[in-house]
């Protein structure tokens, strides 16, 4: 059953935190394989909420925009995060503003990238609608008179597990 959470970041401190609680939730479900979309205007956080996501999986390094690059690959040691499986998994943080081409769809590879195996983030998925798969977890930025408003939309069982356990996380803190 789809699953809507609206929650509101005061502060980059604050979005920090959600994609902390995000990880930690992908990390109950043994880091599946997942796409993430994250829609709105530039500077709106998108990509420091991608980054918080990355370094609660335990990513260490530059954690670079792909902006230009369109694909920015992270491998995750699955060992050091006590999870079940290969030893290895990929996150994929795809950026698609500047996505101007079926043909670049297939060029960087993103079929590939988007098989279930791994975990996506894609900002501006609006830019290849017809290409991406349904996201199980949909974020929409929204300006608010205080930082951001944003909006969660499961698109799947997964997506909806995952919110439910940040409601849940939300209202014990």
């Amino acid at each position: 059953m789809p699953m809507s959470l609206r929650l509101h970041c005061a502060d980059e401190a604050a979005t920090v935190a959600l994609g902390a609680a995000l990880a930690r939730a992908l990390l109950q479900h043994d880091l599946p394989g997942a796409l993430i979309t994250l829609r709105g205007d530039l500077g709106a956080g998108k990509t420091t909420l991608v980054r918080a996501i990355l370094r609660g999986l335990k990513v260490t390094g530059r954690i670079k925009s792909p902006s230009y690059a369109l694909v920015e690959p992270y491998a995750i040691d699955r060992k050091s995060l006590e999870l079940k499986g290969t030893l290895q998994t990929y996150a994929y943080h795809i950026d698609l503003y500047r996505f101007s081409s079926p043909d670049e769809w297939d060029d960087a590879g993103l079929r590939e990238m988007l098989d279930g195996q791994s975990l996506c983030l894609v900002e501006w998925p609006e830019h290849a609608p017809a290409l991406l798969p349904q996201a199980d977890v949909d974020l929409a930025f929204k300006p608010a008179a205080e930082g951001r408003a944003i909006v969660l939309q499961s698109g799947s069982a997964l997506g909806a597990a995952l919110l439910q356990q940040l409601a849940s996380a939300q209202a014990g803190a």
